[in-house]
C-alpha cells in the first residue's frame, strides 16, 4: 500500500480568503451558461491560484505546473474557438 502526502503538494499561495472570494463575486454567473458555471468557477481559481503564487519553490511544483499548462492550454483553445468565429 501507497500512502501519498497530499500537503507537500499542496501550494501555498498569498491569497487571502477575502481576494478569493471578491474574485469568484466579479464573475458574471447568471451570463454564464449552467453546464458551464462550474468550469467558470475552476477557471477563475487556477487564475487566482497562479497570479497569487510569488515563491519559486511553489511554482516548481508538480501541481502548479500541471495547473498552469491546463490553463494556458485552456486559453488558447478558447482564443481559438473565438478566432474562427471570426472570417
Amino acid at each position: 500500500m501507497t500512502v501519498k502526502n497530499k500537503e507537500l503538494d499542496r501550494i501555498n499561495t498569498e491569497c487571502s480568503p477575502q481576494e478569493l472570494g471578491e474574485a469568484i463575486a466579479s464573475l458574471d454567473l447568471p451570463s454564464i451558461p449552467p453546464h458551464k458555471r462550474m468550469a467558470a468557477i475552476s477557471e477563475r481559481i487556477t487564475q487566482v491560484m497562479l497570479n497569487t503564487t510569488r515563491n519559486p519553490d511553489e511554482k516548481s511544483k508538480p501541481a502548479f505546473k500541471e495547473a498552469d499548462k491546463a490553463y494556458t492550454a485552456h486559453q488558447r483553445d478558447k482564443a481559438r474557438a473565438k478566432s474562427s468565429l471570426i472570417i
